[in-house]
């Protein structure tokens, strides 16, 4: 609202770069604080309070759009690889290229302190050149509990969409969880012969990483 404000309020011979400095600090300001929330709700539940927040209006409309596409769009990965930028980089790549090779999907807490910018630029020189890819998805970390990477999840079916604030009181999917920097490969046999939930997810996914057909 206050950006449409300003744009219409402002004079005819405002010059842009002008503008959008102004808007871009108008979008910050609005992100900051709507983090800021957020991060207040996950510390509440951390400290045991009994309310869950009620949603925020942009949350609102993205479960009316959800339930509308909920019959197009699958679930999320059935298996996780969860890395932060520490990670050294011949590790990154091996646990980058597997992934790739399986479609798993390597996830990110966030970003580098230095901003965006860099994470993209540390990232592009770790990926490798065969479809790996990264996503930033703090919800994740938190919906299984990881506290140290390399880790991996396996969730047969996929990982269902949250039902509250960020995951944050979502009860974890049936799954298995491994960690350490053992590669892709060592983790899916570890899930594999001695896993729950994920055992059959992870023979699926060891079969495709090492070619063989199932």
């Amino acid at each position: 609202r206050a950006l449409a404000e300003g744009v219409a309020a402002a004079p005819g011979g405002a010059d842009s770069e002008g503008l959008g400095a102004w808007s871009r600090s108008v979008v910050d300001g609005a992100l900051e604080r709507v983090g800021a929330a957020a991060d207040a709700a996950v510390a509440d539940a951390a400290a045991g309070a009994n309310t869950v927040p009620a949603p925020l209006a942009a949350e609102r409309f993205a479960a009316r759009t959800g339930r509308g596409l909920s019959a197009a769009r699958g679930a999320g990965p059935e298996v996780a690889v969860f890395l932060s930028l520490s990670v050294p980089a011949a590790s990154w790549r091996q646990w980058s290229r597997q992934a790739a090779r399986t479609g798993a999907a390597v996830v990110l807490r966030g970003v580098a302190p230095e901003g965006f910018r860099a994470t993209a630029v540390r990232l592009t020189e770790l990926m490798e050149a065969d479809g790996a890819g990264a996503a930033i998805d703090p919800r994740l970390f938190r919906l299984f509990g990881i506290a140290s990477v390399p880790a991996v999840v396996v969730v047969p079916g996929g990982v269902p969409a949250c039902l509250s604030r960020g995951c944050a009181w979502d009860p974890a999917p049936p799954h298995d969880r491994i960690a350490g920097n053992i590669g892709l490969d060592a983790a899916l046999e570890a899930v594999a012969h001695e896993g729950g939930a994920g055992r059959e997810t992870a023979r699926r996914y060891l079969a495709a990483l090492r070619g063989e057909a199932r």
